[in-house]
C-alpha cells in the first residue's frame, strides 16, 4: 500500500481533562501519557507501525460532558483546544490532520467554530461524542450546524458515548462499565444515525456526510432488515398522514435506508480488525464507504496494521480502504511524506514495539479463550 491514513485517533487536552469527573479520569489514567502525546514520540510509533497520517480528535466524551447552560465555557474551551490542535497540524502537516471539537450545547456557536477551524486551520471536519444532554442531531435545533457542515462540505464524525442516563439506568443498572462501552456504545451510535434518517435530516441536507466507527456500529449487519422494516414502515406512516388518520403528523424519510447508508454515511474500521466483519460491511455498503482506522491509543497500531496487510481485498480496493477513500472524503492531497531513513536505534525501537504488541495480544488471547 502506498499510504496509510487513520481517522479515529484520540488525544487529550489538559483543559478538558480538568472537566472530566473522577470516574472518567480513572478510565484513562493508564493511557493518559499516550493520549497527551501528539509529537515526536507518537510519530515514532506511527513510523514503527507503518502509519503515514493520523486525523486527530479529542477523546470522548470531550466537551459534550458539559451541560447546555455551560455553553459559554464550552465555547471557550473548544476555541483553546482547537487553536492548540491547529498548531500541531501546522507543525506536522504531513503526519497529522484535525477534526474540530465543537460546543454543541449551542448549535449556532458550534457552526461558527466549525467554520473557523476549517477556514483557519484546514481542519477536515469535526468529531462529536454522540448526543448532547439527550439531544441528537435530528433535533431541529441543530439545523444551523448541519447546514453549515453541508455548505463547508466537511463530514461530522459521530463517536460513541454513554446513552442518556434514563437509558443507562434501565438497560445497564447494576452492571459494569464494559457492558456499556462494549455493547451500549454501538447501539447508541447506530440509533443516532437511524434517528437522523427517520427524522429527514439527509432529505433536508442531501450532501451532508456522517462518519461512524467500529465497522459501522452494528448497522451493516442489520441493514437488510432495517431497509425493509424502517423504509416500508415510514412510508406507511406517511400514507396514514395523507389520509388524516394520524392526530400528530410525523417527519418520515423520503428515500430508503440503503440509499442513505451509501450516500451519506461512511464507516471506519476503528477497533475492529476481523475479516468476516469487514466482508459484511463491504457487501452491504460497498468498499467506497469504508476507511481504515485504529482507535489509538485505545487499540494497538501494530494489531491494526497486521489486519490491514493481511486483509482479503484486491489491491485496488485495499488502496481505497487504506487511504484513497479518506483522501477523497477529507480532501487530503494524495501524497505521502518522505519515509525517514532508518538508523539502528529506530529499527531497534520498532522491533521492541512490535514485540511488545505481539506478546500483549497473545496474553490477552490466552486469557479470554
Amino acid at each position: 500500500m502506498t499510504r496509510i491514513i487513520t481517522l479515529e485517533e484520540a488525544f487529550l487536552h489538559p483543559k478538558v481533562w480538568d472537566l472530566f469527573p473522577v470516574s472518567y479520569q480513572k478510565q484513562y489514567m493508564m493511557i493518559k501519557k499516550s493520549l497527551t502525546d501528539v509529537g515526536p514520540e507518537r510519530i515514532r510509533l506511527m513510523d514503527a507501525a507503518g502509519i503515514d497520517m493520523e486525523v486527530l480528535s479529542h477523546v470522548q466524551p470531550g466537551i459534550q460532558i458539559l451541560k447546555d447552560d455551560e455553553y459559554k465555557l464550552a465555547v471557550d474551551v473548544c476555541k483553546e483546544v482547537n487553536d492548540w490542535l491547529g498548531d500541531v497540524v501546522k507543525k506536522y502537516p504531513t503526519r497529522f490532520a484535525g477534526f474540530a471539537m465543537l460546543p454543541t450545547q449551542s448549535p449556532e456557536k458550534a457552526a461558527d467554530e466549525l467554520e473557523r477551524t476549517v477556514t483557519e486551520f484546514g481542519f477536515k471536519g469535526a468529531l462529536i461524542n454522540g448526543h448532547t444532554n439527550g439531544r441528537y442531531l435530528d433535533d431541529k435545533s441543530f439545523s444551523v450546524f448541519l447546514e453549515r457542515a453541508q455548505t463547508l462540505d466537511v463530514p461530522i464524525y459521530i463517536h460513541p458515548t454513554d446513552p442518556p442516563q434514563i437509558i443507562t439506568d434501565t438497560y445497564y443498572n447494576g452492571y459494569s462499565v464494559p457492558l456499556v462501552t462494549g455493547w451500549g456504545w454501538s447501539v447508541e451510535t447506530g440509533t443516532h444515525v437511524l434517528r437522523m434518517m427517520c427524522g429527514g435530516v439527509f432529505d433536508r441536507y442531501p450532501r451532508l456526510k456522517i462518519i461512524i466507527g467500529h465497522m459501522g456500529e452494528l448497522l451493516p449487519y442489520c441493514l437488510t432488515r432495517l431497509n425493509v422494516s424502517l423504509t416500508m414502515g415510514e412510508w406507511l406512516v406517511a400514507a396514514e398522514d395523507t389520509k388524516g388518520n394520524n392526530p400528530k403528523p410525523v417527519t418520515v424519510m423520503e428515500k430508503n435506508v440503503n440509499y442513505y447508508m451509501r450516500e451519506n454515511v461512511f464507516v471506519t474500521s476503528s477497533g475492529v480488525f476481523d475479516q468476516p466483519v469487514l466482508d459484511c460491511a463491504v457487501a452491504m455498503l460497498g468498499i467506497d464507504n469504508i476507511m481504515f482506522s485504529v482507535d489509538a491509543p485505545m487499540r494497538d497500531n501494530f494489531e491494526a496494521m497486521d489486519f490491514l496487510r493481511a486483509v482479503e481485498l484486491s489491491q485496488k480496493d485495499k488502496e481505497k480502504f487504506a487511504h484513497g477513500n479518506a483522501e477523497r472524503l477529507l480532501k487530503l492531497l494524495p501524497t505521502t511524506h518522505e519515509t525517514p531513513k532508518r538508523n539502528i536505534s529506530s529499527s531497534w525501537y520498532a522491533f521492541r514495539a512490535k514485540s511488545k504488541s505481539k506478546i500483549g495480544r497473545k496474553i490477552i488471547s490466552f486469557l479470554i479463550k
